[in-house]
This record gives structure tokens, C-alpha cells and sequence, in this order.
């Protein structure tokens, strides 16, 4: 009687030992899959033994990924702005994921709409370009005016891209994003080539004012020339208000339009077809002459004026018109 009860402790102690043996080699084959490289889809294969020695906890596990996180679990993807950091580990990955089950294969794929939510906030974080900026003008008025040119913007579409890569091909990286290599680069969208990150007036720029019909020029922070001028006829023909940056200077250049072909000698563009040049035709400027003899929307200096302009201006030179 005695020995019939050590036999079968004896048994169940051989079958406890055999499932544990069992368990744990399912979940080290499990656990060392890796990321598929070159494959928008990964998965993880239990064999139809495998899952006999399955409980329904462990099925339960499967489901929910938990096993599928062990070939994501040791990537880390740090995203340097400066002094502020992103991290992308598996806990932020794991709400990105699309789980399949086909019998005994699970599959994930990324989820391309949360990613986009993820790199659409980055966006909206990082990116330095604001709508409208306010300065202080000339005459010690504060001015909003809507900003048309300037800043950067975090690419959210290419971080997407990119990340994905990293995550289908399992790589741990860092990317530091405010330096100025090519790499960083490609993750921003340049407005311009000239930009201030809190949006305030540099100490060179060229000023207009449609209203007092006027243009003030600074340089390191002094006031080195100033003019009337005329400026777009009101309503058909206005001079677009907005904060600019000069992107061509020619000297001289020929002016086209709808019915008409003009010879100027200084061409300073900042908005498309819009700039400044001089207008040997206008015998006045200032005062209320744009109702008048508007312009089709450019700024129009007397030669001399348009020569100084030209002489002290430069390629990316901020523009304010209000």
C-alpha cells in the first residue's frame, strides 16, 4: 500500500517537471522570433503540440500579444529635440499594433492611422512656424500680421515613414533632430530660409505700411533708409499684407503681367511676382497716390530709393507689410 502511494507522487511529480520543461521551451522559441526585415507583417508560429500543453491562461496571454511583445521588447527609439526627449519603447508601440489570428499563426502589423496620431503631435509640439506674428512697428504700434513665409515644421508624414521602418525592422536608434546633418534635416519641412524661433523681429528687415504709405529699412538694429512709396491699387490690385522675406534681387529685370511688359532697373521679390522695384513712371509717391496710380500689387520706389534698397538688402532679408 505504502509503495503504490510513492509511485504515483513519484508520477506526478515526473508530469509537473515534463509540462514545466514543456512551457518553457515554448516560450523561449516564442520569445526569440525577431522582427521580420523587409516584411510589413510579422508573425509568431505554435505548432499544433506546442498548443495541446496550452492552458487557457497561456491562450489568453497569446491573444493579447504578450508573447508577440518578445520580439519588440528590447527596442528603444530616442528622438532628441534639444533638452527634450521622445522615447518609443514597447509600451507606446503596443497601442500601434494590429493583431491577426489565422489557426495556429499570429500575425501584427502597424497600425498606419495611430502612427500618423502619434507624428501629427510630435508636429504640433515641435514645429516652430506660427500662423501670425506680432512686433512692435515703426511708429511703437504692436501689429499682428499673418505669417506667409517663415519657420519649420516636424514632417509628420516622413516620421511616420521612418518609424515604421524602425519598428518592422526591430532597430534600436537615436535620432537627434535640432542638429544640422543631413538626417536631421529630412524630418523638417523649411518655410523659408529664414526664421526666428520666437518670432521676433531680427535687427535687419524692410518695413511697409499700406496705410501711411511707407517704408522704413533697418540694419543692425539702425534705421538706415526711409521713403514714400506707392503701393497695389486698393481693392483690385492690393499689395498683400503679411510677413515675408526677400528670395531674388535682379538687376535689372523685366516685369510681366496680364497686358503689359516692363524694364526695371532693381527687382527685389518677396512674394511670388510681387516686389519691390523702382517706377520711373510714378511722379509722386506717398499720400493717398496708390488710389490713384496703384500699382498691380508691388511695392514701387523712386530710382534712387530702388538703388539704395537694392545696395542694402539680401537674399532671406525679412519683409513686414501691414
Amino acid at each position: 500500500m505504502t509503495m503504490k502511494i510513492f509511485r504515483l507522487e513519484a508520477n506526478n511529480k515526473i508530469i509537473i517537471v515534463f509540462s514545466l520543461f514543456v512551457i518553457l521551451v515554448v516560450l523561449f522559441t516564442v520569445m526569440s522570433s525577431g522582427c521580420k526585415n523587409n516584411s510589413s507583417e510579422n508573425t509568431i508560429t505554435v505548432s499544433d503540440g506546442e498548443k495541446e500543453q496550452q492552458n487557457k491562461q497561456h491562450e489568453k496571454k497569446l491573444d493579447s500579444m504578450h508573447l508577440i511583445y518578445g520580439s519588440l521588447a528590447d527596442i528603444k527609439i530616442e528622438l532628441i529635440f534639444g533638452n527634450s526627449k521622445e522615447i518609443i519603447d514597447i509600451d507606446l508601440i503596443a497601442d500601434w499594433l494590429d493583431v491577426k489570428k489565422n489557426g495556429n499563426v499570429y500575425s501584427y502589423t502597424v497600425n498606419d492611422e495611430k502612427l500618423n496620431e502619434y507624428t501629427k503631435k510630435l508636429s504640433d509640439k515641435y514645429s516652430n512656424y506660427k500662423s501670425y506674428i506680432t512686433f512692435t512697428a515703426s511708429d511703437g504700434e504692436e501689429k499682428t500680421i499673418e505669417n506667409k513665409s517663415t519657420g519649420w515644421i516636424f514632417d509628420d508624414s516622413y516620421a511616420a515613414e521612418i518609424l515604421k521602418q524602425y519598428i518592422d525592422d526591430c532597430e534600436s536608434v537615436t535620432v537627434r533632430l535640432t542638429d544640422k546633418s543631413a538626417e536631421s534635416k529630412r524630418w523638417w519641412v523649411r518655410i523659408s530660409s529664414d526664421y526666428d524661433t520666437e518670432d521676433k523681429k531680427g535687427d535687419s528687415y524692410a518695413e511697409v505700411s499700406i496705410d501711411a504709405q511707407h517704408m522704413w529699412v533697418y540694419k543692425n538694429g539702425k534705421l538706415i533708409l526711409e521713403s514714400d512709396i506707392i503701393t497695389g491699387s486698393p481693392g483690385s490690385n492690393d499689395t498683400p499684407t503679411g510677413y515675408y522675406y526677400i528670395y531674388q534681387k535682379k538687376h535689372p529685370a523685366t516685369l510681366y503681367g496680364p497686358g503689359y511688359e516692363t524694364e526695371v532697373s532693381y527687382w527685389m521679390a518677396f512674394n511670388d511676382d510681387i516686389g519691390f522695384h523702382d517706377a520711373v513712371w510714378q511722379d509722386n509717391f506717398g499720400g493717398n497716390e496708390y488710389v490713384y496710380n496703384g500699382s498691380h500689387g508691388c511695392v514701387n520706389l523712386s530710382l534712387s530709393v530702388a538703388e539704395k534698397l537694392y545696395k542694402i538688402s539680401y537674399v532671406n532679408m525679412p519683409v513686414y507689410i501691414y
